[in-house]
């Protein structure tokens, strides 16, 4: 098993102009960033626009990155669907492909209650028989993993993580103070300073597509205790985030970076709204920007 603390980047997907996967492209973008020091990769999480794509086209994309990452960073699955089956099916097929770890959201929509989820994350863990990392995106999925559901779930030794994509830095906090061994991993790209300062063991996060080295240098400054240096990144990559926040098209303003940069990733599917071409001269500019920095991943 590959070391699960680290940073992540969350894959964004690669479409062609009839929106269908672009494979091609995944594999060298993956391929790219490996090969520049990315610790890890977190497939087919919300940047990915998961729930946009088929259980087939997921399954796809996961073998994709798989194969390009040729056994250099580490690889974790988020296989989260409503319901517990669809989601065993993925991680299944994760396991099977190779992966250090499987994720996954809490069940959503249908107002599941806190046994109904510790008991989600068991099964996954048990029929999986991986190790796994639970997702706390409460702004998303409209429930919040507590404190006493991750005492619960831990009980389960194959339940061994937490994606914690929140700004509730005192739960995190007092949810990796009880439970030291447990690997916790900052979500919000704009906060991970706080994260990483309040025992953080790594981050996961969609910018990291296209400033994972400054996230990489932010980390190591927390480690040597050089707060200072740790600002002013946070600071560089807020004034990106700002940016990339300003166009109203998130995930879609990433990929144009990354096309920018020669490896084609198209828009994203329906719903999301196409950038105008106000916006792509803005991420020109911030492209240009983290270029002269000298950060190209």
């Amino acid at each position: 098993m590959g070391k699960l603390e680290g940073i992540f980047a969350a894959l964004v997907t690669p479409f062609n102009d009839r929106a269908e996967v672009n494979y091609e492209a995944l594999e060298a973008h993956v391929d790219r960033l490996a090969s520049k020091g990315m610790e890890g990769f977190y497939v087919c999480g919300s940047t990915a626009e998961s729930f946009l794509l088929s259980h087939e086209e997921r399954k796809r994309i996961l073998e994709s990155v798989v194969k390009a990452n040729a056994h250099r960073a580490t690889v974790i699955a988020h296989c989260g669907s409503i319901g517990t089956d669809l989601t065993i099916d993925l991680a299944k097929h994760a396991v099977a492909t190779g992966v250090d770890a499987v994720s996954a959201v809490t069940p959503f929509y249908f107002n599941f209650k806190g046994p109904d989820i510790v008991k989600y994350y068991c099964d996954i863990a048990d029929e999986a028989q991986a190790p796994v990392i639970v997702y706390n995106i409460p702004k998303m999925s409209g429930v919040t993993v507590t404190a006493e559901m991750m005492t619960e779930m831990r009980k389960n030794p194959r339940i061994v993580g937490l994606k914690f994509t929140s700004q509730d830095f005192f739960a995190l906090e007092r949810i990796k103070e009880a439970d030291p061994s447990l690997i916790v991993y900052n979500g919000s790209d704009e906060m991970c300073i706080c994260g990483l300062t309040v025992g953080a063991d790594g981050a996961i996060g969609s910018t990291y597509n296209i400033m994972g080295k400054l996230f990489i240098q932010l980390r190591d400054a927390i480690n040597n205790q050089d707060v200072k240096t740790a600002q002013e990144l946070q600071h560089k990559a807020n004034y990106v985030i700002k940016q990339l926040g300003s166009t109203g098209k998130f995930f879609a303003s990433i990929k144009h970076i990354i096309s920018l940069r020669g490896i084609e990733h198209g828009a994203c599917r329906r719903p999301f709204p196409l950038l105008t071409e106000e916006d792509k001269k803005l991420l020109v500019h911030v492209n240009d920007f983290l270029l002269e920095m000298g950060i190209d991943y």
